[in-house]
């Protein structure tokens, strides 16, 4: 199937933002020494979004084929909801059950459930039933009724999932979804696979989630939230992993509201904080997806906490325009911008 056929089956909407980011928050990078090595850069489609693949260093044709084979199997072996015997699908249709799975998705579920018993379950995997119920981006998105809700919220509890060594139970009535942490954690797998190639730097998105591979410098613009096909910042950073969480990217209006997909796990409903987006950065590509959710949904002072917890740093941005940056990366943020203000 080709990328163009590919592409109609992603929700229009969530495809614009998607391209956007590559074009603004991972396309506009900046290369010092880098220019002068071997560019190979494809494009693709997979986990539901867009895939930019950048590789500096011999072999980028043959490397780039890894990649793409590595978010695969990600997507339809490990951690889709969607995918017939993948991990999560063989957890979700055994509740009660202890269902053996591989490590790296036993590993990927402690990580996530460790976040959300640090920020009191506003992020929580086992969400999947109240995710359903809105369908973002699906064929049947819906404001759903307070009575569907109020049902299946008593099925969110994270504290329900339980982790032992690489085996994976759910109580009845839960069903896990790791939309949150999959890009992430394809980041994470590909910076492993890259390790063992003959890659130099490379720049490679997975949707909202970034790897920035390698020891140079990169640029990375950050999305103008109200105007998402420009940017209104710069970050200069290396070797790292960056996700943003943003109401800009999935969502849909009925009776003149938006309804946006990053949902409050304690509430069942669209997060209702101050903010337009969060984009974090750290050693980890789960934790930072993991954490732009939660952070988004904290609002900003109640994420500092959660954030020093894992030794992240971020970018927020409110919906007043107002900037916030935590203080390890201050000197290397710059607002491309002037209607937006960093707070001091």
């Amino acid at each position: 199937m080709k990328i163009s056929d590919k592409l109609k089956k992603i929700d229009k909407r969530a495809l614009i933002a998607v391209v956007i980011c590559i074009a603004l928050i991972i396309g506009i990078i900046v290369f010092d020494s880098v220019k002068k090595s071997t560019e190979y850069q494809t494009t693709t489609v997979a986990m539901g979004t867009v895939i930019n693949i950048r590789l500096f260093g011999p072999d980028g044709e043959e490397n780039s084929k890894l990649v793409i084979e590595n978010i695969n199997e990600t997507e339809k072996a490990l951690l889709s909801r969607n995918e017939k015997n993948s991990d999560i699908d063989r957890i979700n249709a055994t509740p009660g059950t202890e269902v053996s799975v591989s490590a790296e998705t036993a590993e990927i579920i402690s990580k996530s459930l460790d976040i959300s018993k640090k920020c009191e379950g506003v992020f929580d995997i086992s969400i999947g039933e109240i995710t359903k119920l809105w369908d973002f981006g699906g064929d049947n998105q819906k404001i759903p009724s307070a009575e569907e809700i109020a049902d299946k919220l008593n099925s969110v509890r994270y504290s329900s999932v339980r982790v032992t060594d690489t085996n994976v139970r759910i109580a009845e009535g839960q069903s896990l979804d790791l939309g949150a942490v999959g890009k992430g954690a394809a980041c994470d797998r590909i910076k492993t696979l890259l390790s063992a190639t003959s890659t130099d730097s490379a720049v490679i998105s997975v949707g909202g989630s970034l790897l920035l591979y390698g020891k140079k410098d990169f640029n990375i613009g950050i999305v103008n939230p109200e105007n998402d096909n420009e940017s209104m910042a710069t970050l200069r950073i290396s070797d790292t992993f960056v996700s943003t969480s943003g109401n800009y990217e999935k969502f849909f209006e009925e009776d003149g509201k938006t309804y946006h997909h990053i949902l409050d796990a304690t509430t069942g409903y669209p997060a209702d904080s101050r903010l337009s987006s969060v984009t974090v950065i750290c050693d980890s590509g789960v934790i930072s997806d993991a954490l732009s959710t939660a952070c988004y949904i904290l609002g900003y002072h109640s994420s500092l906490v959660l954030l020093e917890e894992y030794d992240a740093q971020a970018v927020f941005v409110f919906k007043d325009k107002t900037v916030r940056v935590t203080d390890g990366i201050k000197d290397n943020f710059s607002l491309t911008d002037e209607s937006f203000v960093v707070a001091k």
